[in-house]
């Protein structure tokens, strides 16, 4: 196999303080051509997208991770490295395509949060990021990557895109390990046939941030209870629960709670908001800010990404995170900007 990659000033790769492992998707821009293999696309894959947030924030980043030899391929990995992703630990598989996908939507109900329901028109079986197996870690590249790397970022569709990529996962849960683990719950129905959420509520388990929306939760865990989730999951650090458009709690392994309210956002396409929010919670906890901060990233995060049609964006100006909660309450954040002083 071959590595793609790009080097630092001083002609070595300048891996990144965060990795992030995860399956690489081209979006199609047009779904009659989700077949074609070189239709115009844009990187994609909810890891692929936190990488590309993270950047956006100024995080030193790396994202780890296969695709085919092909334009697709290629693209994923120019965009990656044109927006200042590390791309070191990129895997190219001679056999195996690119995975890719394209979204249909059709307006939804009006309202703040209400945006248009979006369909998937996926083509991933049997793609190069499939084939990721439990020797990963160990891969040459991958394994100095790991071993400057303070966080990795790991989330529960991969589980599902092979057995293999679930023993990838496994691997880099495996204790003792020198970096610690955010893992995003992402649960797609769709993607486990036999509907047996075990599988991803144990590597969940094994992570040191663990992020769940509470419809997820209430399916994977069998509950969107605060206390009750702590007492499934004691050993995480911190478990996130997004509670939809309304607020994030954040449950301390004591069992005592800190709360963030949403923002109001004029929804123009919600896919990519997750990944978005993900990423900004990591943008604080790579700085050391609060976990009441780090929420507040995630929210403008997540925001930015559900005002524009892509999967990914720049966040919201930071200044933001330091308005007061009446003030934070007024922000109303549009396809055209952040109105602020907004009625509550």
């Amino acid at each position: 196999m071959e590595t793609a990659g790009h080097e630092g000033a001083s002609g070595c790769p300048a891996p990144g303080r965060v990795v992030c492992f995860g399956e690489a998707l081209a979006l199609v821009s047009e779904v009659a051509r989700v077949d074609d293999p070189a239709a115009p696309a844009s990187a994609a894959g909810a890891e692929v997208n936190v990488a590309l947030d993270l950047a956006s924030a100024g995080v030193p980043v790396t994202w780890i991770g296969r695709v085919g030899d092909d334009p697709h391929g290629a693209l994923i990995t120019r965009a990656l490295a044109m927006a200042g992703v590390h791309t070191g630990g990129i895997e190219i598989d001679p056999a195996r395509p690119t995975g890719r996908y394209a979204k249909s939507a059709t307006p939804g109900a009006p309202g703040a949060h209400d945006g248009p329901l979006t369909r998937m028109h996926y083509r991933r079986a049997g793609s190069a990021a499939s084939a990721a197996g439990p020797g990963l870690p160990d891969r040459p590249g991958v394994r100095e990557l790991l071993a400057t790397a303070s966080w990795v970022h790991l989330g529960g569709i991969t589980a599902a895109v092979s057995p293999s990529c679930a023993a990838a996962l496994d691997a880099l849960l495996e204790r003792p390990r020198t970096y610690r683990v955010t893992f995003d719950v992402n649960w797609r129905e769709q993607m486990w046939p036999d509907g047996d959420p075990s599988l991803v509520a144990a590597l969940a388990a094994r992570a040191d941030v663990v992020l769940v929306g509470a419809d997820e939760a209430g399916r994977v865990f069998g509950t969107a209870d605060p206390a009750g989730l702590r007492a499934l999951l004691p050993d995480p650090d911190l478990l996130v629960l997004k509670d939809g458009a309304d607020r994030t709690l954040a449950v301390h392994p004591d069992g005592t709670v800190t709360s963030r309210p949403a923002l109001a956002v004029d929804v123009v396409e919600p896919v990519g908001a997750g990944d978005a929010f993900a990423a900004g919670l990591l943008s604080g906890l790579v700085r050391g800010d609060d976990v009441g901060r780090c929420l507040r990233r995630g929210h403008l995060g997540a925001a930015a990404v559900l005002v524009v049609p892509g999967d990914s964006a720049p966040p919201l100006p930071a200044h933001l995170l330091d308005l007061d909660d009446d003030a934070w309450a007024g922000l109303r954040v549009r396809p055209d900007g952040v109105v602020e002083g907004m009625p509550a």
